[in-house]
């Protein structure tokens, strides 16, 4: 009775090793880029946190001390300029598409300008009809509080964008404080205010601690990067070794 084994021999060519060993460092190198970019976002969150229970000051001061300004608790006062409202389009809350409402907020103290962020309105079914954001706030000077941010960024700028439509309130799709500061004919600061939740005056103010692309999805990208890298490393012992049947 005859014995009959596999022998397996493996044949791989000079070429395609090559290229099997460039696309898996290309795919491992992706996978931890990945994770680094994780391990980023962990700490961008962490300090987004930290800057936000910090003590809440007046501008000025956080000015004056050249502190890091972006998501500080800050202390405004002066009055809003409900005449000269921005719209600011195709803002998403709980899946229903709005606007947010930014107002110019004068500072008591020198006349600066700065943009109030006062949370987020639903759009009307017609388009051509805009939310009411009619009701003023009390006259006078008032103390409002916030947090200190950029403005909302899109991901693709189209051309005419940023052109503030005419009218009041005006509706932009991007906020380019050039293009506001000569909406308005006066300058403003290049950063935004979030009004605090807990603030009167405003609409729906769901602030949230959040990157664009957060941790867990950088891991799900490094996951399957690798996962494609095992299955590139299978595919090529695969095709590179042959069983053949001795007597």
């Amino acid at each position: 009775m005859k014995q009959s084994f596999n022998v397996y021999h493996c044949k791989i060519s000079l070429l395609p090793l090559l290229i099997f060993i460039c696309l898996l460092a290309l795919l491992l190198r992706l996978g931890f880029w990945q994770l680094t970019r994780a391990h980023e976002k962990r700490d961008f969150l962490a300090n987004q946190q930290e800057m936000m229970q910090r003590e809440t000051l007046p501008l000025a001061k956080l000015l004056a001390d050249n502190q890091e300004l972006r998501y500080r608790r800050v202390l405004l006062e002066g009055h809003y300029d409900t005449e000269h409202q921005f719209l600011l389009d195709n803002q998403f809350n709980a899946s229903k598409v709005g606007y947010l409402v930014l107002t110019p907020f004068i500072l008591a103290a020198d006349g600066q300008v700065l943009m109030v962020n006062r949370g987020w309105v639903v759009m009307n079914k017609d388009r051509k009809q805009l939310p009411d954001i009619s009701f003023k706030p009390a006259q006078g000077i008032q103390t409002i509080v916030g947090i200190i941010n950029h403005f909302p960024q899109v991901g693709m700028i189209l051309e005419g964008a940023d052109e503030p439509g005419k009218g009041w309130p005006s509706v932009v799709q991007l906020v380019n404080p050039l293009k506001i500061k000569q909406k308005l004919q006066q300058s403003i600061l290049d950063f935004q205010v979030q009004l605090s939740a807990k603030q009167p005056y405003g609409y729906v103010r769901e602030w949230k601690i959040n990157t664009r692309i957060p941790p867990e999805k950088h891991v799900a990208y490094a996951f399957q990067w690798f996962a494609l890298a095992v299955t590139l490393t299978f595919l090529a012992f695969w095709l590179s070794y042959k069983a053949y049947k001795n007597d």
